[in-house]
């Protein structure tokens, strides 16, 4: 007989609801030696990536009951892997007109996996060619792909009824987010925006907003290439390989070194600002 494991959140009208964390739960039942897996609808085809799992549906309690009884009798569900795909993006760089050097400079940090800051005028574009770095990036391999979902399934951000992620990550986190938010933590240690960035971008826009304690805690992660969250009962650790990209003004106004309009700052400001960069690299 083929040992069978059981996942879902059981509901008070008998009903079996999905949950968090189904592909690394299945990779780990299948290094266990598990060979048939029953689930809700929604987790189904985003445990179908791992070889090996006969994945079974069940939408109740009766049916999860009627698969252990008849073992046989139950049909297991059938998906295919998803191919490898080009970054679905709303744009494009090739939408951009000039910025040659600030287009090249993206190209580069895409190919090579370079961190990166955009400094410029406010109008400049410079969250625009950020958010156009979608379309440049090299599609994920299938070990990156696994990796994306696994950490986006224990995060609860990957959505109901997909299989793999075959977009490589952006995240733009707004600059009051805090460090837990940025890291990750909590009581159940869960995955934070720089793991949620892993094998993606993380990108910061106007990064001197950021809180300073907030950009000391990416020197860890820049360095290791992961996340140790400790606990009393538990240490959690998350990767957390990314691209950093970040937009800033030249100064708190935005003008320095601009011909048409004066700027304002105090050169305390400036060395301010300029202090918030050197902390962050």
């Amino acid at each position: 007989m083929r040992t069978r494991f059981v996942l879902g959140e059981l509901s008070l009208d008998g009903g079996i609801n999905a949950i968090r964390g189904v592909l690394p739960i299945a990779v780990a039942a299948r290094r266990l030696g598990l060979t048939r897996l029953l689930l809700p609808p929604q987790n189904a085809p985003e445990a179908c990536v791992v070889d090996g799992l006969s994945v079974c549906v069940v939408r109740s309690l009766s049916d999860a009951l009627d698969a252990l009884r008849s073992p046989d009798a139950a049909v297991p569900t059938t998906a295919a892997v998803p191919q490898m795909a080009a970054t679905p993006c709303d744009g494009d760089l090739a939408d951009v007109r000039g910025q040659l050097l600030a287009r090249r400079a993206l190209e580069v940090a895409a190919a090579g996996g370079h961190n990166l800051l955009l400094i410029g005028p406010p109008g400049a574009g410079k969250t625009m060619l950020a958010d156009e770095t979608g379309g440049i990036l090299p599609p994920l391999t299938f070990e990156e792909a696994l990796e994306c979902t696994a950490i986006h399934s224990v995060a609860g951000t990957l959505p109901s009824g997909s299989g793999l992620l075959t977009w490589r990550p952006f995240r733009a986190p707004h600059h009051t987010v805090s460090n837990v938010a940025l890291v990750g933590g909590g009581a159940i240690p869960r995955p934070g925006e720089i793991s949620l960035a892993h094998n993606g971008v993380l990108f910061l826009d106007e990064m001197p907003e950021f809180d300073r304690r907030v950009l000391e805690v990416l020197r860890q992660p820049l360095e290791e290439g992961r996340v140790t969250i400790a606990r009393a009962a538990r240490t959690a650790v998350f990767p957390a390989r990314f691209v950093l990209m970040a937009a800033m003004n030249p100064c708190p106004c935005g003008f320095l070194g601009d011909e048409r309009r004066a700027c304002r700052c105090t050169p305390a400001n400036i060395a301010l600002s300029r202090a918030i960069v050197r902390t962050a690299a």
